[in-house]
Formats: structure tokens, sequence, C-alpha cells
């Protein structure tokens, strides 16, 4: 036991504790609050949201937790967002030609949603699954390890007689598959590791945003590797590609982009949705293991987006020579700074001259007692406030206004699952066959995003038509999904509002 080595950990986590915005969280006095909110607002394929998006989903919760709780939450929803940024749980992003400022959890929130998952859902037992995992994964490390070409040989040959065994059991005997609770424990086993990922994705991120910040601060200050950053930057070399970060990230997309390889994976995804044990998950597990490419691609797809783009303006600051209006800004700053220091350590009057020539900004300063007083008096309106009747609500015309605006997701709900239950399955052509789309183009999207949500892709495309709102006839050829269960109630979009045609 080192009595040292534990006074060193201790500073080093109360240094821990007041940089780690994940620890702050799950410290902060509202941290059941905060936690809920972020992994409701930020739950399934809202990875990344408007700041209208986001502040119209905080909004109601904040209401509801406050009826509900009798917790003391005084301020907005644009007021928390705002602490939320600042305290490092959130990430605000102004991406080059977009009018809104978009928001996305920190690696930190990551870390803290899943720390509390754990505890609110812990792994009670170790399954077999976890065991193979870790047992297959020690093997491959012995084996990709071991220099002794013999061993290896050996190795390779016992495989290879193994699977020989196998086949030659199921010509004799055909083929045994594990029951449906193995099954089910392996499925949720892959979903735990996947779940991960949006951590390790938004860990990469801020990895990359750090190198770039580092890359920019060391030119600027013209530290010792100033020059040779410079050098590499003018000679074509990607250093944010080729950092730490860069290439572990570089290593996981280029497998990704192996064509051959996400076939492989979207078919072995499709042939397990179509297994029975599959029944045996959630809704909520099978929409995750069915949109589970897609989120990756999504995910692995901001990360690079980012990392190219921050490669991009990196090349663009150094060649455009505003790096080195930059280093002679900080220069002046600095200089000046070592001028003030030397006056105030001197005690000279603030009337002396000290030699020192200051170039004023175009900009004149004048005295208060030119200014004048603000009179409330000046804008003040004399006529009388006259009371207005109160009117009556007509809910009929409350209605037709939010469908104006707003995709009608119970009436889709109520179509999709009456024909779901009429005749087994349907697609987006047979609801709209049999329900014309009352509200044109949004009614088509709907189902569309339902059909991506809640349906199975099939091969192949379909043609829908609809009627738009001035009474012309469309269609359109979009891909083909089937739902072959009913869609729960429970679905709200954010994205797909008031979208007619």
């Amino acid at each position: 036991m080192s009595r040292m080595l534990a006074v060193a950990d201790a500073l080093r986590l109360v240094r821990v504790r007041e940089e780690s915005p994940a620890w702050s969280l799950l410290a902060a006095t509202n941290a059941p609050v905060i936690l809920a909110v972020l992994a409701e607002v930020f739950r399934g394929d809202n990875r990344t949201l408007t700041g209208t998006e986001l502040f119209l989903a905080v909004d109601p919760l904040l209401v509801d937790i406050r009826e509900s709780t009798g917790l003391e939450l005084p301020k907005s929803a644009v007021a928390y967002v705002g602490d939320w940024v600042k305290a490092g749980y959130l990430v605000r992003r102004s991406p080059q030609g977009e009018t809104e400022e978009f928001y996305e959890l920190s690696s930190d929130a990551h870390v803290a949603l899943d720390y509390i998952a754990e505890i609110v859902e812990p792994q009670r037992v170790v399954t077999g699954s976890r065991l193979g995992t870790v047992y297959t994964g020690l093997s491959d490390l012995a084996a990709d390890t071991d220099p002794d070409e013999k061993a290896a040989i050996t190795r390779l040959e016992a495989q290879r007689d193994q699977l020989q065994e196998r086949i030659d059991t199921i010509r004799e005997r055909g083929i045994s598959v594990v029951d449906d609770d193995r099954a089910v424990e392996k499925a949720r086993e892959v979903l735990s590791l996947a779940r991960v990922l949006p951590t390790d994705f938004a860990r990469m991120r801020t990895d990359v945003e750090k190198v770039d910040s580092s890359l920019r601060e060391s030119i600027v200050e013209s530290t010792l590797n100033a020059g040779e950053v410079l050098d590499n930057v003018f000679r074509g070399v990607d250093l944010i590609q080729e950092s730490e970060a860069g290439r572990a990230f570089r290593g996981f997309y280029e497998v990704f982009l192996n064509n051959e390889r996400s076939a492989r994976i979207d078919a072995v995804i499709d042939s397990i949705m179509e297994r029975p044990f599959t029944q045996k998950l959630s809704v909520e597990e099978r929409d995750e293991l069915r949109s589970l490419m897609r989120i990756l691609d999504e995910s692995s797809g901001q990360v690079h987006d980012s990392m190219t783009g921050l490669s991009r303006s990196l090349r663009r600051f150094v060649q455009s020579r505003e790096a080195e209006s930059q280093q002679a800004l900080i220069t002046s700053i600095n200089e000046a700074g070592r001028i003030a220091m030397r006056v105030g350590k001197a005690g000279i009057a603030s009337n002396t001259k000290i030699g020192v020539e200051l170039e004023l900004t175009t900009r004149q300063p004048q005295s208060i007692a030119s200014w004048n007083l603000y009179d409330p008096s000046d804008y003040r309106i004399e006529s009388d406030l006259v009371e207005a009747e109160a009117g009556t609500i007509d809910l009929v015309a409350l209605q037709r206004r939010i469908r104006e605006t707003e995709i009608d997701w119970q009436e889709l709900f109520g179509n999709i699952n009456a024909l779901v239950t009429r005749r087994g399955q349907a697609t987006i052509a047979d609801v709209l066959t049999e329900f014309p789309a009352t509200q044109g183009l949004a009614s088509v999207v709907g189902l569309i995003k339902l059909g991506a949500r809640h349906g199975q892709r099939a091969d192949g495309s379909e043609l829908v038509r609809w009627t738009s709102a001035t009474g012309k006839k469309r269609q359109a050829r979009v891909n083909r999904c089937v739902f072959t269960e009913c869609v729960p109630e429970t679905y709200h979009s954010r994205i797909f509002g008031g979208s007619h045609g």
C-alpha cells in the first residue's frame, strides 16, 4: 500500500472534479432534472437539434416536472439551455450557411447519462454472451501478438478441423440453433455495446476540436513547434487527420466505408429481424436494432464532416495570412502588458509622460454631462386601455388551423393500424390507396417518416399517389417499406411539420 500514491490520486481527482463537466453534472443540485430532460430530448434519432426544436422540447418538460415534483425551477428553457452550454453539458455549433444554431450532447454529458443508466438498470448477472465476448477478445489478442509461426499454423489447423467437424455434423444431423432466450441475450449484448458508440463519437469529435485549437494556439503564440506546423500545412500535410484522434477515427471510418462490409451488415440485420426470437425483444429494442447502421452512419458522418471542415479551416487560416495578423495582435497585447507591469511597479503618476504613443480609435469618448436622461413620460400612452370582450373558441376551426401547420399523426397512426389489423401488413402505397392523403404532401411525408422508423425496408420501390391542397393529382416513387405490426401511438416528430403540397 502506497500512502503517497493515494495522496497523488486524491489531488488528481480534486483537479478532475474542478475540470470535468460530467462530474459537475452528477453533483449539480438539479442533476435529476437535467439528466432526465437531456435523456428525453436527445433520445433516439434526435442526436442534433436546432435551437428552436430544443427550446420547444425542453419547455413543456420543465412545466411537467415543476407541477409533478414541486422542484424549484425558476428559469426558462432558454436560460437553462444557456447554462448547460456554459457548463459543458451541451455543445452549440453554428454551421456555415445555416441560419440557426445546432445543439448536441457533449461527450461529458454522454458519460454522465451512461453512468446513471448503469445505476438505474445495472447488469445484474454476468451473461454467457458477455463472457464469450471477453474470451474471444483475449483469444484474438493472443493470436494476433504471437510471433511463433508453428503455433499460428497449429491454431489455424485446429480452427479448420473444428469448422469441418461442424460441417459434417450439420450434414448428418441437421443444423441446431440457440434457443430464443440465448438469442435474446446475445442481441441485448450487441445493443449494450452499440449504445456506448454515441459517447465514443462525441469524445472523438471533442478530441479533434482540441487538436485544432492546440494547433492554432501554437501558430498564433509562436511556440517552439509553430514553424513545424506551418511547414507541414504549406506542404499539404493534414495535421488534424494525422493526429492521434484523427488516426483513431479514420481507422474506424475506413472500415465503415467498405461498401461490401456495410452491405453484408445490412443483410445480417435484415435476416436477424426475420427471426422469431426478435418478437421477445421490446419494441424499442427492435427499433434500435433495425436502425443500428443508420445511426452509426449519421454519427460517424458528423465526426468526419467536422474533421474535414476543421482541416480546411486550418489550411485557410495559414494560407490566407490570417495567422500572421493574429501573431502581430498577440505580440502587441503581450508588449502592452509588459509595459503596464513596468509602469505599475515604478509607481508613476497618472499624468506622467512615459514615452509611449497611444493610437486612439476613431470612436471618441464623451462626457457623461453631455448625455440626456431618459424620461419615461415622453413615451406615455395618453389614451385609456379598453378591455376587450372575451370571445368563444370554435374547436372545429381550431383543429382545422392546427392541421394546416402540423402533420396529423393520430390520423396516420389510425390508418396504418387499421390496415395492418385487417390485412396483417401494409405498404405506404396501400395506406394511401385505402385512406387518401387528407393533408396532401404532409400525409405522404408523415407515412415515409413512420415507415423509416417502424416499417421494414423491402426491395424495390413503389408509386404513391395523392391529391394536393389545390386539387392537383400528384405522384412520386418512394422506397418500399412494409408495416408488419401496429405503430405505437406515442411517437412524436419535431422534424416534419406543416409540409403540405
